[in-house]
């Protein structure tokens, strides 16, 4: 291997390119190895900063000056540390206390300031020695103003690796030799270099403990096209040339020991139950350190009223770069002074974010007072009179929940004082947050308080005034974090492509920053659980032992008929047996017996259930006496709430309750005292978490290994959410397993790829989908603009009056007796519709009982009318709901213009809370009984063509009006169906899933189509229809082999009667639900 291609001439380029940046370069002659300090900056920077000091210990100490002030200085350091020594300095006799460094001025006032700065001297050591009595050294070491902040072993991939660098940092650099136990104060952890990279010509890794095997690496690496390492460079130079580039130019090198190095504190356990605090020092990761500064950077060009979506992936540090975040922009300030933002506000859903993140700012900036967290708990006052405070006596950083930040946004657009400040918004998980619904006291307020001339406004320039208040105030900046964006976060928070133009579909907003999962992934800051992701089917057979007198509502049988399947007491118990072996079988040995699991149920009832069969089957069963679990719910339940009627059926008293017995989470915890249950979990004896509706998200427990999913989980941002539980890395933990009773494979796996790379969109949104369903509300006819026009005065009153402190309560009635006709109509056409249909359903159960088929005919007909008269009243009070949240959304994208759609959405928003709901019907399960029962693992699905790269989809306007309604139906017919198509134990959701892919495959089919719409059901049964259903049957057997091939070969005689079913769903035009969620 030629010369050419050796370290050293790495080494000689790096420092070199250093040199012409503004590094002084060392010899390590010059080093003190015992102090860990190079003494001549060390003296240099004190003359030159603070030379009257300087004198003074002179004169007390002529030539020893240096080795006393170094003395002095090993002793903080030893106390204190490098990093709040570097950044606070320390006391000396004779002097004082002494600065050791001068962060980046905020401006450029002071002459002082600036010349200390300027004097910071940073220097490069190459090939430093540090064992004063044999040949050790490290590649490069890097010094300000005498003190080490970092080492640097480098190799070149022609010779080494980077695990070559790695490896020697691990076994020849200890910080205290093995043999004469001698201490090498470089190397050790807090006192010596804050950061040690190990680098060769293509990646760069860190670590900030040196600790010999148990040393932990981290990458610092800029990614490749979303992917882990570095991308080569088109200029020929090293894919690393970023760390002197950007690294190390001394003013970013500075800006990182003097704004981000921090050390975290976090309480841990050990098995025996000791507690005690770990500290760890937090060093930037490089898309951390970019994201921050190009944030800051753009901020400080733009000023406020700009967003920013920071889509950075689970493990990527959230709350670190929140906190450097904040920092800096409290800090922002234009070269005269005066601040950019006066107050940052920080929002989270996460009470642990609070302590963190205070912790973090106080440690980057020790001044008193800088950040204050809004919470009851430790304040008398209300939390919107805490945040008035905070904000009128200027707290520069406030932590609020999602629930407080619209008090905080009333207090910024109302008070007086505060109009003309400017706030920074920083959301931590953007895609929880409600940025436009603000509080309702603003809505009455905000115009009229913001106008000098309120006394002359019309009703319209109030409601116009409300509704430029929705759209995002000039004077705020909004920062958004989250790893799983949907498309409305994208919408409110991306930048357009082109900032220059609006955006448009040639012109799609997209991330100001990304830190990608599959990054994240490839480079060991999360694991990728889908790896460990087994999907399992529950199978259940039904019979009914007694004879039905009525039909019920399909879609309440559905649904009552999955809840009694859920909570049935073989269900449970069988899956608590199969969680309990599977986890004793393949978790509970892993991170040296430390490993957690977390069962996710459906519902507070079945969390309940699940405990109670988890403790009882322990107590049957000894040996796994060491398996404790915690239950996770809300509120509380009665016992008549989480009975069964088969329980008696079952042996023991698992479930036998009284029905006024109470469960709580305190109740069925009785050992946790009324702790929290995420600290409590973290005691070696706990090793399994049920959760109903908890912990799913934001929980943070780097000892979960599994994940048992006994829950239909909704939609893509909450499959990733739930699962990321589980991606945490800890020491040992290299595998993990999700064990999936309930959820399709093939949804799991989109979720992921959706935000596997970084989530897109295709088009923006449609900003008149809020005409679109104001439209279909309009044509139900149950109000007219003469009620809307009565609520638009009587809303004006109420806004007059609480401007003046007032309450006008005859206001408030007026605007109740204006939705008072569209109630009362709502109210009377359901109570007919009912009428209509039980009169309909009489009908045909005396044609039944005379034979008549043609009367059975002509009832189903009226009845399925009055269904979808039903269906239309139902989707007009959802409608009337979703109104709300569709125009606060929308009217933050775009000033509307329209002031008669803010009347709307209060009118909609009320009207909605006044009109009867459709209770469900109430089912009759009576002799329902479960006859077969099995779990097992579901068939892989067969070879399938690449997928798309999903994007996020927008809202879509309409109120899904125009629904066929659903004929009653037979709970026996809804069971024999299903149980004689496919036979003995194969899963209910297998059979719907099946069945409408099947269907849905057949409905491409346009020829068929056209004969099921124009014909009868036996002309379109002679037609192409048993053809297309077959060819469609070939086509499903890729993910449902089994089902497919029963009806093709097994069981012939079952085709017909499966085709019936597929003419009915198309017929209907809507997909079978069993209602299993």
């Amino acid at each position: 291997m030629s010369d050419l291609h050796h370290e050293k001439h790495l080494e000689s380029y790096i420092v070199q390119k250093l040199a012409a940046s503004g590094w002084l370069v060392g010899t390590t002659d010059a080093y003190d190895a015992d102090r860990a300090m190079y003494p001549e900056d060390l003296e240099a920077w004190l003359r030159s900063t603070q030379p009257q000091k300087w004198d003074r210990i002179h004169a007390m100490n002529g030539e020893k000056t240096l080795t006393v002030v170094m003395d002095r200085l090993e002793a903080a350091l030893e106390k204190q540390g490098m990093v709040q020594t570097l950044r606070r300095g320390f006391s000396i006799a004779g002097a004082g206390h002494l600065d050791l460094s001068e962060a980046a001025p905020e401006d450029r006032r002071n002459d002082q300031v600036l010349h200390r700065y300027a004097s910071n001297r940073l220097r490069v050591v190459p090939q430093l020695k540090y064992h004063p009595g044999r040949e050790l050294a490290i590649d490069l070491g890097l010094f300000m103003n005498g003190l080490p902040l970092a080492t640097v072993e480098l190799k070149t991939d022609f010779t080494q690796s980077v695990e070559h660098a790695k490896a020697q940092y691990r076994r020849d650099r200890p910080p205290v030799d093995p043999v004469t136990k001698r201490k090498h104060p470089l190397l050790t952890f807090k006192r010596g270099a804050v950061v040690h990279f190990a680098m060769s010509d293509s990646e760069i890794w860190m670590t900030t403990k040196l600790a010999g095997d148990d040393t932990f690496f981290l990458p610092f690496n800029k990614g490749n096209d979303g992917r882990a390492g570095n991308a080569a460079r088109a200029d020929w130079e090293y894919p690393v040339a970023y760390f002197w580039e950007e690294i190390c130019q001394p003013d970013a090198f500075l800006r990182i020991f003097h704004s981000f190095v921090y050390v975290e504190k976090k309480n841990a356990v050990d098995l025996k139950g000791n507690w005690s605090v770990k500290e760890t020092l937090i060093f930037p990761r490089f898309h951390q350190f970019d994201a921050v500064n190009k944030m800051i950077a753009d901020a400080k060009a733009k000023g406020p009223g700009h967003p920013y979506l920071c889509e950075h992936s689970a493990g990527s540090g959230k709350t670190s770069t929140i906190a450097w975040t904040a920092h800096d922009l409290v800090k922002l300030r234009r070269d005269d002074g005066t601040p950019i933002f006066d107050t940052v506000i920080i929002v989270t859903d996460r009470n642990v974010l609070d302590g963190q993140l205070q912790d973090a700012v106080q440690q980057i900036d020790h001044q008193k007072g800088l950040i204050a967290a809004i919470e009851r708990e430790t304040s008398s006052k209300s939390k919107s009179d805490q945040l008035s405070e905070a904000m009128l006596k200027g707290t520069p950083i406030i932590v609020v929940t999602i629930q407080t930040f619209p008090f905080a946004m009333e207090a910024i657009l109302t008070e007086r004082s505060l109009r003309d400040r400017n706030f920074a918004v920083i959301i931590d998980e953007a895609h929880n947050s409600q940025t436009g619904n603000t509080a309702s006291k603003l809505q009455a307020t905000l115009a009229l308080s913001a106008r000098k001339d309120a006394a002359d406004m019309t009703v319209e320039d109030i409601l116009l005034e409300i509704q430029r208040a929705r759209k995002r105030p000039a004077n705020v900046s909004h920062f958004a974090f989250t790893a799983t964006p949907k498309h409305s976060t994208m919408m409110l928070f991306g930048r357009p492509t082109d900032p220059s133009r609006p955006s448009g579909n040639d012109n799609l907003p997209v991330s100001f920053h990304k830190y990608e999962m599959r990054q994240a992934i490839e480079e060991g800051f999360i694991l990728d659980v889908l790896r460990g992701y087994v999907p399992y089917k529950t199978a259940f057979n039904l019979g009914q032992e007694i004879v039905e007198e009525k039909r019920v509502d399909g879609k309440a049988a559905k649904r009552a008929l999955a809840k009694w399947m859920t909570l049935h007491p073989t269900n449970v118990t069988q899956k608590v047996r199969f969680i309990i072996e599977h986890f004793s079988k393949n978790v509970a040995h892993l991170l040296d017996g430390k490993a957690k699991a977390m069962v996710v149920t459906s519902s507070r009832a079945s969390a309940v259930r699940y405990k109670r069969a988890f403790d009882a089957f322990i107590v049957a069963n000894p040996a796994y006496g060491n398996i404790r679990a915690l239950v996770a719910f809300s509120g509380k339940l009665t016992g008549r709430e989480v009975m069964h009627p088969n329980d008696e059926l079952l042996q023991g008293d698992a479930f036998v309750v009284e029905e006024d017995a109470e469960f709580t989470e305190a109740n069925m915890n009785p050992d946790a005292a009324g702790k929290d249950l995420r600290h409590v979990f973290d005691r070696p004896e706990y090793r399994v978490m049920l959760v109903a509706n908890k912990f799913q998200t934001g929980f943070d427990q780097p000892k979960l290994v599994a994940m048992y999913v006994d829950k239909k989980i909704a939609n893509a941002v909450e499959i990733v959410q739930t699962f990321s539980r589980l991606n945490r890395t800890f020491p040992g933990k290299d595998q993990t397993f999700i064990i999936d009773f309930i959820n399709d494979p093939d949804v799991v796996r989109a979720a992921f790829a959706q935000y596997d790379r970084g989530a897109r969109i295709e088009e923006v949104q449609n900003l008149n989908v809020i005409y679109d369903l104001k439209g279909f509300l309009d044509e139900q006819g149950l109000y007219d603009d003469t009620h809307v026009l009565a609520f638009q005065r009587a809303r004006f009153r109420t806004a007059v009056a609480a401007l003046s402190g007032a309450d006008d309560e005859a206001a408030h009635k007026a605007m109740f007796a204006a939705t008072q006709e569209p109630t009362d109509a709502y109210n009377r056409r359901l109570a007919e519709l009912r009428d209509r249909a039980g009169t309909a359903e009489d009908a045909w159960q005396r044609a039944k009982s005379a034979g008549n088929e043609d009367g059975m005919k002509r009832a189903d007909h009226e009845r399925e009318q009055v269904e979808t008269a039903i269906v239309s009243l139902t989707d007009f009070k959802a409608g009337l709901a979703r109104f709300g949240r569709l125009y606060a959304y929308i009217a933050q994208l775009v000033d509307l213009g329209d002031p008669d759609l803010e009347t709307f959405a209060a009118f909609a928003k009320l009207l909605a809370n006044r009109l009867d709901g459709i209770p469900p019907n109430q089912i009759d399960l009576h002799g329902i009984a479960l006859t077969g029962y099995q779990i097992a693992e579901r068939e892989p699905t067969g070879d399938e063509p690449e997928p798309e790269e999903p994007v996020l989809e927008p809202v879509k306007g309409g109120g899904g009006g125009g629904r066929p309604g659903a004929l009653p139906v037979y709970i026996q017919e809804l069971i024999e169906r299903l149980n004689s198509l496919f036979g003995q134990a194969t899963p209910i959701e297998d059979q719907v899933a099946f069945v409408n892919q099947v269907a849905a495959i057949t409905r491409e089919n346009r020829v068929v189509m056209a004969q099921i719409e124009k014909n009868s059901k036996d002309q379109a049964m002679k037609g192409n229809l048993p053809g297309a259903i077959e060819a469609a049957l070939v086509r499903a057997m890729s993910s449902h082999r089994a089902l497919a091939t029963h009806l093709l070969s097994k069981d012939r005689q079952a085709l017909p009667i499966f085709e019936g079913v597929i003419y009915e769903i198309l017929k209907r035009g809507e997909a079978l639900n069993f209602g299993i969620d």
